[in-house]
């Protein structure tokens, strides 16, 4: 689902970039109410205050599902392994651990290489990094891994597939054996296998039930009076996305629900708190207006951008909006 989601975004990214057109050249229902931008932070993506917690020990650590699920990648294949604490107490999991492909039988050479992070695909939402220092019970982590090149030296026996892919905690923790679901391509006979390893992750937020059963309509507008977006590279920019109830019926926000945006290509997915305590309700056949702000990365290129725009990510996913950003020096 998430690499159906992330390939539709970057579809989207190049129509909105290529083409020009962005629906922040559309305002319907000027004179719309404006709810202000609070910055408040949504309580399960909060840096944790606690200290750092022990070491994860291996024994604590339980594989969900089938381990890792390797996607078909330009070369090899691409997976991920989640993790999830089923000991008693909070425990730290940082940094990167050694992975290697135990058991099959012959097995070609193997190396491993240093990976960096990846935040999750858009519309996911994660903690922040700072949550791996200490893991509740029950919580869960993600490891990301390339696997390249499986080529199975001659013999005159029958191979022997792999068992597992093992993981080795830093520190002494101990290992942990994870399944898979597919072996890579031979794409260079004999060279060695390749394992390129990210470091551990938060892993995204659980789903959640839609925060309602009303089919929104939303769409993106300028705060500045101008027809397009603008903001310059390190800035924030603010905008606003307007929230229109078609139903015959007000809509009230009795939960809140989170807000995931993203600006491509270089900017990381940005979660919020919807400004609920301010919206009261939408009434029917009414719209909101809700004040938003956005990181524009330093190293994002010049002139058009992508944005991305989502209501409810862990539940409904929607609506969803595509627009854009022109960014300047």
């Amino acid at each position: 689902m998430r690499r159906r989601v992330l390939l539709g975004v970057l579809a989207a990214v190049l129509s909105v970039v290529l083409s020009g057109c962005a629906s922040a050249h559309h305002d319907p229902g000027a004179g719309v109410r404006l709810v202000p931008w609070d910055g408040a932070v949504p309580a399960q993506l909060q840096a944790s205050a606690m200290a750092a917690a022990p070491t994860c020990r291996a024994s604590a650590l339980k594989v969900v599902g089938g381990g890792f699920r390797f996607a078909a990648a330009l070369s090899g294949g691409t997976g991920e392994l989640t993790l999830r604490n089923a000991g008693p107490h909070a425990c730290r999991l940082t940094g990167r651990p050694d992975v290697r492909v135990v058991g099959a039988v012959p097995a070609p050479g193997q190396r491993q290489l240093p990976l960096p992070a990846q935040p999750p695909a858009f519309p996911a939402v994660a903690p922040p990094d700072t949550a791996l220092e200490a893991v509740p019970p029950g919580s869960g982590v993600t490891l990301g891994v390339d696997w390249r090149n499986w080529c199975v030296p001659r013999t005159t026996r029958i191979p022997v597939p792999p068992k597992a892919l093992r993981v080795t905690l830093s520190g002494g923790g101990g290992t942990v054996d994870a399944g898979y679901n597919a072996v890579p391509s031979c794409d260079t006979a004999g060279a060695d296998s390749t394992v390129g390893v990210r470091p551990f992750q938060p892993a995204p937020l659980a789903a959640t039930p839609p925060w309602s059963a009303t089919f929104l309509q939303a769409s993106v507008v300028p705060l500045s009076g101008s027809a397009q977006l603008t903001a310059a590279r390190g800035s924030t920019a603010r905008f606003a996305v307007q929230l229109h109830n078609p139903s015959t019926a007000p809509l009230s926000f009795a939960r809140c629900p989170l807000v995931i945006e993203m600006l491509a290509p270089a900017g990381r997915p940005e979660a919020h708190q919807l400004n609920c305590g301010a919206a009261g309700e939408i009434p029917a056949g009414g719209s909101l207006r809700f004040e938003m702000r956005i990181v524009i990365p330093a190293d994002a290129p010049t002139g058009a951008n992508g944005l991305f725009w989502e209501l409810d990510p862990t539940g409904s996913q929607g609506p969803e909006v595509v627009s854009r950003i022109v960014v300047s020096r």
